[in-house]
């Protein structure tokens, strides 16, 4: 649904009224297409970059003191959440600032200047102080634990932890278990998941 003009003026002034009142969240998210996400909830002390380059699902968290860079592409896929001081980035100048040293402000097209689009697939969990480097691919229902440092690809369902973050663990595994315990929730596991953690071929 297009948000209304009226959504449109309002909502960042909702973000900035907010701060009158400290560190919250703030329900309600304008994407760069003009799409309302009534769902999305995304904290008042949290940064975007290049917002018109956002591509953001409903329900999802964004969590406080955290930074997205959409630069070059950044898509979080429906239902995600993300703790807070995350970082994620689609570009990086840790080399060029070496190589160029006081000519790096003078240079407008720059070599060893690394940009990459991010991909964070549905319903997955990025802990508090992760950071996402350009070119990262997450899989979808994966987690990545508090502190990790991650780049690349991973498949669906992956539990990632580490500096650099490794596969540890797959998520099925936790689902499974939870699933038997509460098995009301299967249909809402299968809504989004499209078949239950035993079904899957490549479970555990």
């Amino acid at each position: 649904m297009k948000a209304s003009l009226r959504r449109r003026l309002w909502q960042p002034v909702k973000m900035l009224v907010s701060r009158l009142w400290g560190t919250r969240m703030v329900g309600g998210f304008i994407r760069g297409d003009g799409t309302w996400l009534p769902q999305t909830r995304i904290s008042n002390t949290s940064i975007v970059f290049a917002r018109e380059r956002l591509d953001v699902g409903d329900h999802v968290f964004i969590g406080h003191f955290s930074v997205l860079d959409a630069t070059y592409g950044l898509r979080i896929g429906e239902g995600c959440q993300i703790g807070f001081f995350t970082g994620i980035f689609t570009h990086s100048s840790h080399a060029a600032i070496r190589l160029y040293g006081r000519e790096y402000v003078r240079v407008p097209e720059k070599k060893a200047y690394f940009t990459a689009p991010v991909n964070i697939g549905d319903f997955c969990f990025i802990g508090a102080h992760a950071t996402l480097l350009p070119g990262t691919r997450l899989g979808r229902g994966s987690i990545v634990s508090a502190y990790s440092l991650v780049s690349g690809e991973h498949p669906d369902f992956a539990i990632l932890a580490g500096q650099p973050a490794k596969v540890v663990g797959d998520t099925r595994r936790m689902d499974e278990r939870l699933l038997r315990e509460h098995p009301e929730l299967m249909p809402f596991y299968k809504d989004w998941a499209g078949s239950t953690p035993a079904d899957a071929p490549d479970s555990p």
